[in-house]
């Protein structure tokens, strides 16, 4: 099957990243400036990120908001706190399909 030609491709096949680098197959660096989405705006694999991700995964990966998830109270309380939006509501969803 074909995948769908939604972007232009660029030549590059990124093997790896790093903070703000990626590395492709010929072992070429590049200073990653890519604003598009599903952006890792913290870089690429921080230890920090990457040990509380492994974490998580360890624990329960992914489920659905129709139960009572502890962590995202804990984000909610956390953002309300500091945008000072403490009585508004927070829905949390990983794509602008959902979002709409």
């Amino acid at each position: 099957m074909k995948l769908f030609d939604v972007y232009p491709i660029n030549d590059i096949t990124v093997t790896r990243a790093k903070g703000s680098y990626l590395w492709d197959d010929a072992g070429q660096q590049y200073l990653d400036m890519y604003g598009g989405h599903a952006v890792i705006s913290i870089g690429h694999t921080h230890p920090h990120f990457v040990s509380r991700i492994t974490q998580q995964l360890n624990q329960v990966a992914f489920y659905s908001n129709s139960i009572r998830i502890p962590l995202q109270q804990e984000l909610a309380d956390k953002l309300g706190k500091i945008s000072g939006k403490d009585d508004f509501q927070l829905f949390l969803c990983n794509s602008g399909a959902e979002a709409n």
